[in-house]
């Protein structure tokens, strides 16, 4: 039985909804960031879904580095973890004068004391590492790694139970607390989303109106982009808001001790002087 032609923009229209429905799926998130304070660990746990693998990269800043640099690695990690992209799971590109001058010398590529432990319940730890201040710790095909030794149940490996473990270990004693930019890509068997490309997403096959709609979810993932971006800015402008709030109460309490212990000097000064002149 024929198709007719009424019968096929319907077709398209639902090819079209489901890579939209993809695309969304498969929009890229901005790195995350978080603080781990001296003396102290900090972890987090991921899944993998069953026959996929991840990857995973790292990079220490102290806990004193500027927004500027901060913001240049977040955007070079960006890159980094984008499929896609020119430096997808690729070292960094060479820092640039200007970033590499606000850096202080004796922090670029020192040892830093901080330590990546990623585990797998029940399984010898699969990277232990201390990092190196703005050096990148790049973990590829972790699922992989973790199945290496083990033995297959039905033609499979068995997933671990509870994911996976990525603690960051701070070992400084001293103030010298840590920001540690991580994220993790999930990757899907390349053969499927080779065949689906293949099927579907064929450009010379597409009417303008579908090459606009493609256009349109490719805007609308920027836009989710930016927003989840700006989310995480957010919240390190809260982190320092608050540590600056902090820092101004400590400051009037203080400033209130000081006032009073002076009143009390001069208190205890004025009444020794009229005794003394004998006019008490």
């Amino acid at each position: 039985m024929s198709i007719s032609s009424a019968a096929r923009p319907s077709f398209t229209s639902v090819a079209i909804f489901f890579i939209a429905l993809i695309s969304f799926t498969r929009s890229y998130a901005y790195p995350i960031l978080t603080d781990v304070e001296e003396a102290s660990t900090k972890c987090f746990n991921f899944n993998v879904p069953d026959d996929d693998d991840a990857h995973m990269v790292f990079i220490a800043l102290p806990d004193d580095v500027l927004d500027e640099v901060e913001d240049w690695f977040t955007m070079q990690m960006h890159e980094m973890t984008r499929r896609g992209s020119a430096n997808f799971m690729k070292s960094l590109p060479q820092i640039s004068k200007e970033i590499q001058a606000k850096i202080a010398d004796d922090e670029y590529n020192g040892r830093s004391n901080v330590y990546l432990k990623l585990t797998v319940p029940k399984r010898p730890p699969l990277r232990y590492q201390m990092f190196q201040w703005y050096g990148p710790v790049i973990v590829m095909n972790v699922v992989q790694a973790s199945q290496r030794g083990q033995q297959k149940h039905n033609n499979k490996y068995v997933q671990p139970p509870g994911g996976y473990s990525v603690c960051f270990e701070n070992k400084n004693t001293s103030e010298q607390g840590v920001r540690v930019l991580f994220d993790v890509v999930l990757m899907s068997d390349e053969g499927q989303d080779a065949e689906l490309q293949n099927r579907i997403i064929k450009k010379e096959h597409l009417t303008p109106l579908e090459m606009n709609f493609q256009e349109g979810i490719k805007a609308a993932n920027t836009i989710l982009n930016e927003m989840k971006y700006m989310e995480q800015r957010e919240a390190r402008m809260r982190h320092t808001a608050e540590s600056t709030n902090a820092k101004i109460r400590l400051f009037s309490y203080v400033s209130v001790i000081v006032l009073l212990g002076v009143t009390w000097i001069q208190r205890t000064y004025l009444k020794s002087y009229f005794k003394k002149k004998k006019l008490m």
